[in-house]
């Protein structure tokens, strides 16, 4: 089997186990080698509809299934293509997820042979595949957008806007009409003939109001300032974000299959956390997420309970390389914050007062926020079992949720309004919400177990469709993005031609 350069390299094993569960020595010819057209044009629709969700039709042997002058080669590669077309589908690029760096889902499982032996049973190679597909409407309007910036980027390129540019609003520039042009071909601005013709170099409020929109879909500053950082994104190339989009995608595809009727989607990397009822989004916010020397890991847990004034046991890496610093330059720092400090002793942990310590060298102790106004995790906290001691909570430093990026935190999500999640989701409980009201009117810490445990799904996701239907680009502040595509493009790729396989 000579492979051309770049051609991805054929699955041997369920290739046999695929070939030997059959009576016919072809699945795709008759006895004599005669096409099976209809069924070959099957499966070419069925690539169409991948590369459709931003997957490579090379990876699926592109021309090559249809050019193959030799039968028994042709029947193998599209073979081939469908294998690999089911496990793409249905549980992500094998290579795409090798060694991903935060990523804690399991994938779906999936019987690629079996699946392969159904489709071909069934002469129905698209209607297998695609429901293999994430269901979510989340997945949906990705691929949607996924489609429109490909017909974007088969128009004609815009020339450059200079770098060097700063633009206030009212101002008059030759750049005005290029950047109105720029807007329109994203959606940002609607033509304005009457402005082309009366004042075309005039950065009009329109303009700026479009910017505007812009600049909060991008995460940056919504200023309305044509400056640096927005002509940057501006002049990013469509490719770019087109692979933006294709990586997140195909980290939809690593997602489980059912993620139940009611959950929580939180992004470290887009800031937001969703509640989904019944594929739909009922609620929607802001958050602030892992910095990037302490980032928020993806994974799936549950919300099991609820703490009001909940006191705060500091993580011992914040302890030791944030706050150890702050206590030996000034004592007086944890009376101010409420902090007490305890030191395990004799197999129990026991209040010590600071001045008892050996701050340079202090042992083992750990220090303990008291719950109040200015307590790190604010007036409520949802627990939710993990082995990264992840949780929701709220937080005193509200004004950083104005911010565009907000990758603040040691790891844990702080959620803007958590009062109203926390309402919503106990609508239908009223003795529970007595008891909120209750409990948020004392300053004691109270906990209670939620009554039915929710879903939370923490998602790396650069790209999405926000509640309004905006498309959200945002920067990939782990390199994940940047660690998928490499991977997509790369792994198991031939380096040369005319490589011969021999199985």
């Amino acid at each position: 089997m000579p492979l051309q350069q770049g051609e991805p390299i054929p699955d041997w094993a369920a290739l046999g186990a695929l070939y030997g569960a059959s009576a016919s020595a072809y699945l795709w010819h008759s006895a004599d080698g005669e096409a099976d057209q209809a069924l070959i044009d099957a499966l070419l629709r069925t690539i169409d509809e991948a590369v459709a969700q931003g997957l490579s039709a090379a990876r699926y042997h592109d021309r090559r299934l249809v050019n193959e002058p030799g039968v028994a080669r042709r029947d193998l590669l599209l073979s081939d293509a469908l294998l690999r077309l089911i496990t793409d589908m249905g549980q992500g690029q094998p290579e795409a997820g090798l060694q991903q760096r935060l990523w804690h889902l399991s994938r779906p499982e999936i019987d690629a042979v079996a699946m392969a032996q159904r489709a071909l049973a069934e002469r129905n190679p698209v209607g297998v595949v695609m429901e293999l597909a994430p269901r979510t409407q989340e997945y949906k309007a990705l691929t949607e957008l996924y489609q429109h910036y490909l017909l974007i980027s088969r128009e004609q390129p815009l020339p450059a806007l200079p770098n060097n540019l700063i633009l206030q609003p009212g101002e008059q520039s030759e750049v005005v009409p290029l950047l109105r042009r720029y807007l329109v071909r994203q959606g940002d601005a609607d033509p304005d003939p009457i402005a082309m013709a009366t004042a075309p170099d005039l950065y009009d409020q329109p303009l700026v109001a479009a910017l505007q929109r812009f600049q909060m879909r991008h995460g940056l500053e919504v200023d309305g300032v044509l400056g640096p950082k927005t002509l940057a994104e501006l002049n990013r190339p469509m490719s770019e974000r087109l692979e933006q989009i294709r990586v997140n995608l195909e980290r939809w595809r690593w997602m489980p299959r059912e993620l139940g009727a009611r959950y929580i989607l939180v992004s470290p990397a887009g800031y937001f956390l969703e509640l989904v009822e019944a594929g739909q989004v009922v609620f929607y916010t802001r958050t602030i997420t892992g910095r990037p020397r302490r980032p928020t890991p993806s994974f799936r847990s549950e919300l099991n309970r609820l703490t009001v004034n909940p006191d705060w046991t500091v993580p011992r890496r914040i302890m030791r390389e944030d706050l150890l610093p702050k206590i030996r330059e000034d004592m007086g720092w944890l009376e101010q914050n409420r902090v007490r400090v305890q030191h395990f002793d004799e197999g129990r942990w026991r209040n010590v007062a600071a001045e008892q310590v050996d701050w340079v060298n202090p042992g083992h102790i750990r220090l303990i926020q008291a719950p109040g106004p200015n307590n790190a995790l604010g007036r409520m906290k949802f627990g939710m079992n993990n082995p990264f001691s992840i949780y929701l909570h709220d937080t005193p430093s509200q004004s950083l949720f104005e911010k565009p990026l907000r990758p603040f935190s040691s790891g844990c999500v702080r959620v803007q309004g958590i009062e109203s999640l926390v309402q919503y989701l106990l609508l239908d409980q009223p003795q529970m919400l007595d008891w909120l009201t209750e409990a948020l009117a004392q300053e004691e810490t109270r906990i209670r177990s939620l009554p039915e445990p929710i879903p939370v799904f923490m998602v790396y996701l650069s790209v999405w469709i926000d509640d309004q239907g905006q498309a959200q680009f945002r920067p990939d502040i782990y390199g994940l993005d940047t660690q998928i595509l490499a991977r997509i493009q790369h792994y198991s790729a031939v380096e040369y031609t005319d490589i011969v396989v021999n199985n």
